[in-house]
């Protein structure tokens, strides 16, 4: 996870727009580890009543489409309005954009096939945060329901939010059933390759060197 002067660093270069090699890097890897998760776990989206918690401005969302989500079963959930309006605009009409809070989702029990999290629980400071949101994703997933998670593994300095082990996962999970798949490559080794030697940060990237993030699969007990 980046520090708050990294991000603000990266942010001002407008270095996630898919202009920019860094963001296409971490695209690309992330629709590689989850279309490759997805399949081997046998997880189809199509129909599913489908949650995103955490969805700030919808880019994980539109992805899912491509995926085969159905726009009309799926719903994004954030506590910043301005990102939930950008991604209103940016989105198909029949996706749903609901403003919550992670800790005490809006919705019924069971309300939902497929709830993904995506870079939500890094940005959670570790204990009671993190437990209610956990225990909000188990009460608002059906009994047969599949967690698709995406986060950071990197840590960062005491005090500054931090990527989860997968130690952390199962802590906040007891008793659920994962398929882990790890990916990517450290910020800042990528920051460093990619508008030089992209080719260089691939490679890395396909050993297992440093891998940044993982998707987890995970299912109820």
């Amino acid at each position: 996870m980046l520090s708050k002067l990294e991000k603000e660093y990266v942010d001002a270069r407008g270095y996630w727009t898919l202009f920019k090699p860094l963001a296409l890097f971490y695209r690309h890897q992330l629709e590689l580890a989850l279309t490759r998760a997805l399949r081997r776990e046998g997880v189809a989206l199509e129909g599913k009543r489908l949650l995103e918690d955490g969805c700030e401005r919808g880019n994980l969302l539109r992805q899912l489409l491509e995926l085969g989500a159905s726009p009309g079963r799926c719903v994004g959930l954030d506590r910043d309005v301005a990102a939930l309006r950008d991604g209103r605009d940016k989105t198909a009409a029949a996706v749903r954009f609901v403003c919550g809070d992670a800790g005490a989702l809006p919705f019924r029990a069971g309300a939902f096939d497929v709830v993904v999290q995506s870079l939500l629980f890094s940005s959670l400071p570790p204990g009671e945060a993190r437990e209610r949101a956990a225990a909000e994703v188990g009460r608002v997933l059906a009994d047969d329901g599949v967690l698709v998670w995406y986060d950071f593994v990197e840590r960062a300095k005491e005090g500054l939010p931090r990527g989860l082990e997968l130690g952390e996962v199962r802590e906040l999970f007891p008793g659920w059933r994962l398929a882990a798949y790890k990916f990517g490559l450290r910020f800042r080794w990528v920051h460093f390759l990619v508008n030089k030697w992209r080719w260089l940060a691939q490679t890395l990237a396909s050993l297992g060197v440093a891998r940044s993030h993982y998707v987890i699969i995970m299912r109820r007990p």
